[in-house]
């Protein structure tokens, strides 16, 4: 069963990435299973430490990283693929090919640009980022 890690950050492209990985399920001929990782930048700051509890930033990290995976994660089982929900923090490429080789992914799916701004306008600069890092395939869908 190939086991696919997608990254999402609720993006235009992050959305075709979760298509690409519905066609290509729908044309392997074992099972696919999913990955489904947000991954949330840390909040930073003597403010943040201060005035913020640790229960209340780790709850804040968990809404808005399932508000992306949800529905992701709800098109990919209605497309009959099992899919995991995970949320990490900190830098995301960092996380996204770490958390890719903590489970034994086939493969990276990613959307070639997020949520980022001008940087990397090319290609972003998270995926620049899991390309050269990452020891598995990492497919960048646009």
């Amino acid at each position: 069963m190939p086991t696919l890690l997608i990254a999402t950050d609720g993006s235009e492209y992050s959305e075709h990435a979760v298509d690409y990985v519905i066609a290509r399920a729908a044309s392997c001929r074992e099972p696919v299973r999913a990955h489904l990782l947000n991954v949330q930048g840390q909040l930073q700051g003597v403010n943040v430490k201060i005035f913020i509890s640790k229960e209340s930033l780790d709850e804040y990290y968990r809404d808005e990283g399932m508000a992306v995976l949800e529905p992701a994660g709800q098109r990919l089982q209605a497309a009959g693929i099992e899919c995991e929900l995970h949320i990490g923090v900190g830098d995301p490429g960092e996380i996204i090919v770490g958390y890719a080789a903590s489970v034994a992914c086939d493969e990276i799916v990613m959307g070639t640009h997020g949520r980022g701004g001008i940087a990397g306008a090319v290609m972003g600069s998270v995926a620049q980022k899991v390309i050269q890092r990452a020891r598995v395939p990492v497919v960048l869908v646009k």
